[in-house]
């Protein structure tokens, strides 16, 4: 085809991929067949090879001098057979003379003409693709038509294609698989994603010969063809690996950058458009854009990366974010981004984010800061990491005085996390509870506010609550609730609504299950690392079970509290544990009663007691028993008496249960 090279000879050694496709052409009915692919992906070669074995093939490869609606008519009556002669005088008229020179041709309806349009992405004039639209829509009988196109959905196709007048072959059937990858190069590509011209450039030069082929490839057939404004998009979309709309708005300044991206990815397929919409590029075109930005461009990628790593960072990817700013050498920018942003991450239930962050930070950026420090040590704490917590707030109470926040001293942050950090382990906290939305020292430190008003709430809430102090408790945890509804504190809701549910199953409050329920829906939000907050809730459940006298639910309940706990540090939560395993040693002790009494039942009031399982009345139970009303009723009494319940439906429970553990 003009003005595209010549594929390299290794194209053809792909038989897995063009023995499917191939076979798949052959069996075809279909009139018109449309093989959508980027370029590089072997679309020629694949109908070259389907061609060397069928009769009557007819190929026009399609150039730019056919971007004119008459030479295209001219051209392709011409390859099925036309005499020379005039053009038609009335264009409409042209798919009746193509019939026409069909049916005076030497085809028939078992061996029709097949005419290949081999390069129909060229065509960009209006009125020539009206004439293959023309070829679609009123295909002559005789006539079965193969296009290729670089083109994921030409326009001249759309109504054919939704009418079932034509099927194509997509790029992602022409991307080879790892077998032929593997059969043509011993080992898997990867990072060319099955592009049959890369697999095969490397098939024939290795590695480091097909580098720079590749490379004068794309710049020629796939960067050639754009503009410089959706150059400079692209730039901006390997840069930052996939992309919305409103992220490449924010990368290139360019509103129209979501329409653009779009229709690249709709005319060359070297990206991809999914839902979201992501944008992601083709992993070739990707890395040489990347390094061509990198090598002729370098102000401009230092710009992009640097506004890539601002939307990463204010869009909650922190970890990305740091690496982006470290990766550029400025790790002062990494520090402060992670210290204006740290709070979203963690407070959402997704600690690891800012663990990867402070990862990626040099030593010398982390440690000397006590602000990362006190950051660090939230991290930990919210991921159940006692022991990590406490090595880092042991170094960020070196200095006090430093201002964590506007108006926060990192003294005040370092003992509002000792507090909570105290509650959540031993359930005290030894420098006492204090007035809302203060520190100890009230008359010397700041209100508190935000994050660290919500967690020293949920420290008073909890020591009085193990206290015994259910009324003041409430009231802390109400407020705790408030403060952390407001900053967003995921964290610190799941404790207060939780602790608010444990406190009301103990005062036997009816709103134990709402709470203790929407405890749960907000923990289910949070990462695998914070699930532990939640287990206050499992106990309440727990609690209010038992008092119910509902034991099969109890011990479901305490059970989740001590799996849940089982990934965690031992110091986590003693409390909860402790009061988890208190609940199912009273339900064991109360299992063991009620199986010593149950031996104590006479064989008659054993039957009795199978028989209230079952649905029947106490008098229809009389009647199969042979015996009188009065006498079943006698017997029920005893047996309630003997089992100690009060009502058939907790004599019936405590006799599944003897029956569960039998089995």
């Amino acid at each position: 085809m003009a003005g595209r090279p010549d594929p390299p000879p290794a194209w053809s050694r792909t038989p897995g991929r063009d023995g499917r496709l191939i076979g798949r052409l052959r069996s075809s009915t279909d009139g018109v067949v449309v093989v959508s692919g980027p370029a590089g992906a072997g679309k020629s070669m694949l109908v070259d090879g389907w061609a060397r074995g069928e009769r009557h093939v007819r190929v026009v490869r399609v150039a730019p001098r056919h971007n004119s609606a008459d030479t295209l008519r001219h051209d392709v009556l011409a390859t099925v057979g036309a005499a020379p002669g005039p053009a038609d005088p009335d264009a409409d008229w042209w798919p009746e003379r193509l019939a026409r020179v069909l049916a005076a041709g030497p085809y028939t309806a078992d061996r029709p003409c097949r005419l290949v349009l081999d390069g129909a992405d060229t065509i960009a004039d209006p009125e020539a693709q009206l004439v293959l639209q023309d070829l679609v829509e009123r295909r002559p009988a005789l006539l079965r038509l193969l296009v290729t196109t670089r083109h994921r959905s030409p326009s001249w196709i759309a109504r054919g294609r939704a009418c079932g007048l034509a099927t194509t072959i997509t790029a992602d059937e022409l991307r080879l698989q790892s077998a032929d990858v593997r059969a043509l190069v011993g080992h898997d590509l990867p990072e060319l994603d099955g592009w049959a011209l890369g697999v095969g450039l490397v098939a024939e030069l290795g590695r480091r010969g097909a580098g720079p082929t590749i490379r004068d490839y794309l710049r020629s057939e796939v960067m050639g063809r754009v503009t410089t404004e959706v150059r400079h998009l692209l730039y901006a979309v390997s840069v930052a690996g996939a992309t919305s709309p409103a992220l490449a708005i924010h990368l290139t300044g360019n509103a129209a950058a979501g329409r653009l991206l779009a229709q690249f990815a709709d005319t060359s397929q070297f990206a991809t458009v999914a839902d979201g919409p992501v944008f992601t590029l083709h992993p070739v075109l990707s890395a040489h854009l990347r390094d061509e930005l990198a090598v002729e461009h370098w102000e401009s990628s230092v710009a992009l990366r640097r506004r890539h790593a601002e939307w990463l960072a204010t869009h909650g990817r922190l970890d990305l974010s740091t690496r982006c700013y470290v990766e550029l050498g400025d790790g002062g920018t990494a520090r402060r981004s992670l210290l204006a942003h740290w709070q979203r991450c963690v407070l959402s239930g997704r600690p690891e984010v800012v663990h990867d962050a402070l990862d990626t930070l040099p030593p010398d950026q982390l440690a000397p800061d006590p602000r990362t420090c006190v950051v660090a040590a939230m991290a930990r704490i919210a991921a159940g990491d006692h022991r990590g917590w406490r090595r880092w707030i042991d170094v960020a109470a070196a200095a006090e005085t430093t201002e964590l926040e506007p108006g926060l001293p990192v003294g005040v942050a370092v003992a509002a996390s000792r507090r909570l950090a105290e509650a959540v382990t031993s359930g005290t906290v030894t420098s006492g509870t204090v007035p809302s939305g203060t520190v100890p020292d009230r008359d010397a430190d700041p209100p508190l506010h935000g994050l660290w008003m919500a967690i020293s709430e949920v420290a008073d809430g909890l020591a009085l609550m193990w206290s015994g102090d259910g009324v003041a408790a409430t009231a802390r945890f109400r407020r705790a609730e408030v403060a952390s509804r407001i900053s967003g504190d995921q964290l610190a809701l799941v404790h207060a609504l939780a602790g608010l549910a444990l406190t009301a199953a103990r005062d036997g409050a009816p709103d134990t299950d709402l709470l203790a329920d929407e405890a749960i829906a907000v923990a289910d939000r949070l990462s695998p690392q914070c699930r532990w907050v939640v287990v206050n809730a499992h106990l309440a459940l727990a609690t209010a079970h038992l008092s119910a006298g509902a034991a099969q639910s109890a011990r479901a309940a305490a059970r989740t509290v001590l799996e849940v706990l089982e990934a965690f540090p031992d110091e986590l939560e003693q409390r909860s544990r402790a009061a988890a395993r208190d609940v199912l040693a009273a339900l064991d002790r109360t299992a063991a009663r009620r199986e010593q009494r149950a031996r104590d039942l006479s064989s008659r009031e054993q039957r009795v007691l199978r028989a209230l399982c079952g649905p029947l009345t106490l008098r229809e139970i009389a009647d199969e028993l042979f015996v009188s009303h009065n006498t079943v009723k006698s017997q029920v009494r005893s047996i309630f008496r003997k089992l100690g319940v009060h009502d058939r439906a907790a004599a019936v429970a405590a006799a599944r249960s003897w029956s569960t553990r039998e089995r």
